[in-house]
């Protein structure tokens, strides 16, 4: 039985993880317990795929693979969305913009 390793700033990681001299949770392979190359990770926007330690999710409106909860799209429909884009997607009914333009001040 394996037990969780403690990082310095106290955080508890269990198998499949190691902490680097960062500090910072690496992804592992479950057997061997070494790092994944990141040129061995792939990346989809597809709902439907299955996520492993070599296939994460990445969002399918801004590109990013960190977010809390991951969305459905309504407009892109079988996509993913990091929470702000399907936030966004869901009250403006639109894709969230790369950029927002910037507001008038009052004179």
């Amino acid at each position: 039985m394996t037990l969780p390793s403690t990082s310095p700033d106290g955080d508890i990681h269990g198998p499949g993880s190691a902490v680097n001299g960062n500090g910072f949770a690496a992804i592992t392979s479950p057997l061997t317990h070494t790092p994944i190359p990141e040129s061995e990770i792939h990346y989809t926007e597809d709902a439907a795929t299955k996520v492993t330690d070599r296939i994460r999710r990445r969002c399918h409106n801004c590109y990013t693979s960190d977010t809390s909860t991951w969305r459905r799209s309504n407009l892109a429909v079988g996509k993913v969305l990091c929470n702000k884009c399907g936030l966004f997607e869901r009250t403006h009914s639109r894709p969230r913009p790369e950029q927002f333009p910037h507001k008038r001040t009052s004179l």
